[in-house]
């Protein structure tokens, strides 16, 4: 018998990673988009998004439309101002809030939430150093900006809301995604050969991308071994460089990264590398 199809919210619908992962979302689910704006960056109207602010909307509106949700994919982000760092971010981390607040309330079952490896990007340092091999999600965050300390905030936040001293669990996933794009060798032409190498083991491809989602989504049980549902998961492809565990997540939701950038990009690492 076919299960029938989740309803998911997802907010931030126009932004650059809900673009990658909207094809596949369609395809699955019963989607409720929203945004501050109905189109992409390049001014492009994106299909069935209703114009909302999650930071500032009535509570109402908001449990509208979190009303009969199984999860929220939460991509939604407030870029800051130069002169105004901190106060913008910490607004990212009360739009957050409010997404938890209001899943639990209406019932959501769980929310994934679009992260990045920002929140523990310090690592990056012994790492080039030599002095550290691999940073798992499980090490203590260690951001060096204030973006990695929001992210870094709202992953801790989260935990809050799935540990159930509020009440009701609230099942939660935080995706940390590092280099969601193309690698091109030509970008990286006199700069420090390390910076390539970073975005090389970073690397996440669209469909690596969308599978870590959609398994975030469907996985049944995401329970630790505390009985608390929560988990934070790097968002990179099998890549022979990687310097970002997902044991946990091929562990825990059977994700199965298909691209490996040593292999994708191969014509430029032989430029660039091996020369």
């Amino acid at each position: 018998m076919d299960q029938p199809r989740k309803t998911i919210l997802l907010t931030g619908a126009t932004g650059y990673i809900a673009g990658q992962l909207l094809p596949e979302l369609r395809e699955r689910y019963d989607l409720r988009l929203v945004d501050v704006r109905g189109a992409d960056a390049n001014g492009v109207p994106v299909p069935g998004v209703e114009v909302v602010d999650v930071l500032n909307a009535e509570r109402s509106t908001l449990e509208a439309l979190f009303a009969g949700v199984d999860t929220v994919v939460h991509c939604g982000y407030i870029r800051p101002r130069p002169e105004f760092v901190y106060e913008d971010e910490r607004q990212n981390i009360d739009m957050m809030q409010r997404v938890y607040d209001v899943a639990v309330a209406s019932g959501v079952r769980r929310v994934v939430a679009a992260s990045t490896n920002q929140a523990a990007k310090w690592y990056e340092q012994p790492y080039y150093a030599g002095l550290k091999d691999r940073v798992d999600p499980e090490d203590y965050p260690r951001p060096d900006s204030f973006y990695g300390w929001a992210k870094a905030a709202y992953e801790s936040l989260g935990f809050l809301y799935a540990c159930g001293s509020l009440g009701r669990k609230l099942e939660v996933i935080q995706i940390r995604i590092v280099a969601p794009r193309e690698i091109d060798a030509n970008d990286f032409d006199g700069q420090p050969r390390e910076k390539y190498i970073r975005d090389l083991a970073g690397y996440v491809s669209e469909r690596d991308l969308r599978q870590l989602f959609r398994k975030s989504i469907d996985t049944r049980e995401i329970e630790d071994e505390f009985g608390v549902p929560f988990h934070i998961f790097y968002g990179v492809s099998n890549n022979a460089r990687t310097f970002w565990s997902i044991v946990n997540a091929r562990k825990v939701i059977d994700y199965q990264p298909e691209d490996d950038s040593e292999i994708r990009f191969a014509d430029g690492i032989a430029r660039l590398l091996r020369g």
